[in-house]
């Protein structure tokens, strides 16, 4: 491996890492709702105790990755890029639980991704200066 394929691999690896987190949040975020649905079971049953550690483990994976992340991805990109969390949210609430997506909500998810984009998506220094001038 040569010095320069170097940054752009560690680059790509803290990218993968900050997506692993989001999706480990998502995913932990619908096994708590999951647990705190089971109505038929009573609070404080081995198998509540279970599901609550299983999807707490989970949540706990994404902040790991989300601490790995943040080593070399400007927590200015990251942040906004964690707003993803509502996407997955939206869509696994509507597969799981049944909930119902309204326009307005499809309109406000439609409104973060596209504010996530535009503080991703790299401007370069000259663009900035031509704005500002």
């Amino acid at each position: 491996m040569n010095a320069e394929s170097s940054p752009s691999r560690l680059k790509l690896i803290s990218y993968l890492t900050l997506f692993l987190s989001i999706a480990f949040g998502i995913v932990g975020q619908l096994l708590m709702k999951h647990t705190m649905s089971n109505k038929s079971e009573g609070l404080f049953t081995w198998t509540f105790i279970q599901q609550l550690v299983l999807a707490l483990s989970v949540y706990s994976l994404g902040i790991v990755n989300w601490i790995f992340a943040l080593r070399t991805v400007k927590l200015s990109i990251a942040y906004p890029l964690s707003s993803l969390n509502y996407v997955g949210i939206l869509f696994g609430s509507y597969y799981f639980f049944d909930e119902k997506i309204t326009l307005i909500r499809v309109v406000g998810v439609v409104l973060i991704f596209l504010g996530v984009l535009l503080v991703a998506l790299p401007i370069k220094n000259s663009q900035i200066q031509k704005g500002v001038s």
